[in-house]
């Protein structure tokens, strides 16, 4: 049974009209720093209409280049050093956290305490599971919502064009390769929940890992490989994940469901995505900036959030939490030995 696209997350309109002009953001870390994202989703913040106020940098420099980059878009943020000082002068209605992972958990519990939805680059943190359970939970107890920037399955539709053969909800194997700098644990923390949301949008609900195996020559190896088997209720899932630094810029990825391949391909001159099967051909599909669409989809359920006075919590951002992180510890083990 091939699914219908209302299966998937919602994708916007590939040129979305503003929408959340009723929202206020503050961005942290927004300057462009090992590949960061913060000025990204800052001005796709404000593509949805939303006024960002404020960014915070490390440095009075780096804080000042962030914000004058935006300002070359239209935008007018104050730059700020003093993450109290922006979040009680700004009050904002969402944070953005767009960080190196080390300070994701002290700018969580910062934005909690100041009564602000989140919007955190992945993963949330690397905590023990419990910390991040308590995490999660208290944004939800606050009515606050909390979201992480794993854009993979807004690519789903773009697959489902590309296969409308394949029915995922009983797809048997599931592939993925990404072609992240990192090495070590490093790599395997930055990338772990961009593969675990493709897999738990196929395969949804509570799950368990076994046969977890990473193969890798060292830990300063150009490649890397996981692979273990994804068991729901009713289900099993093959999984393999391959990471190779090939020094190529845009940085390739792709995936596949049952061999059925979804690559990503991005013009250089404007950064424009598309999504092919990778034989001759192909007719490339567009879904837009998955990442704006994941971020898009963040704001509407903030607006929403307000007016209904609740934030459900994400039961899929706790199962992924949990998952990635036993699966840390898994690679924690196999690089001491």
């Amino acid at each position: 049974m091939t699914l219908p696209e209302s299966q998937f997350p919602e994708v916007p309109r590939l040129i979305p009209e503003p929408f959340a002009s009723a929202l206020t953001v503050a961005v942290i870390g927004a300057r462009r720093v090992r590949q960061g994202t913060g000025q990204f989703l800052a001005l796709q913040a404000a593509a949805a209409g939303a006024q960002v106020l404020g960014v915070l940098g490390t440095r009075p420099a780096s804080a000042l280049l962030a914000a004058e980059y935006l300002m070359e878009f239209g935008l007018r943020p104050t730059p700020y050093t003093d993450y109290e000082e922006m979040l009680i002068e700004l009050q904002p209605d969402v944070v953005i956290i767009a960080s190196p992972l080390g300070s994701h958990r002290a700018w969580l519990a910062a934005a909690l305490a100041q009564g602000a939805h989140v919007y955190c680059e992945k993963p949330l943190t690397t905590a023990a599971p419990a910390a991040s359970e308590k995490i999660i939970r208290a944004y939800a107890a606050h009515n606050l919502v909390l979201a992480e920037n794993c854009q993979w399955p807004y690519v789903l539709p773009a697959f489902q064009r590309l296969h409308p053969q394949v029915d995922l909800f009983t797809a048997t194997s599931f592939r993925m390769l990404m072609t992240p700098p990192q090495r070590g644990l490093a790599r395997w923390g930055e990338v772990l929940s961009h593969p675990l949301s493709l897999i738990q949008a196929a395969a949804p609900g509570p799950a368990q890992l076994h046969n977890i195996r990473f193969t890798e020559s060292g830990p300063d190896a150009v490649d890397s490989r996981l692979s273990f088997l994804y068991r729901t209720l009713d289900r099993d899932l093959a999984c393999e994940v391959m990471l190779e630094d090939l020094d190529v810029y845009p940085r390739p990825a792709e995936f596949a469901f049952d061999d059925a391949l979804c690559r990503r391909q991005v013009r250089e001159a404007d950064y424009r995505m598309e999504f092919v099967d990778g034989k001759d051909g192909c007719v490339a599909q567009s879904v837009g900036d998955p990442m704006e669409n994941c971020l898009h989809a963040f704001l509407r359920r903030v607006l929403e959030a307000q007016q209904a006075h609740t934030a459900p919590m994400e039961e899929s951002l706790l199962r992924r939490q949990y998952l990635l992180e036993s699966l840390l510890e898994v690679y924690r083990g196999f690089a001491r030995n």
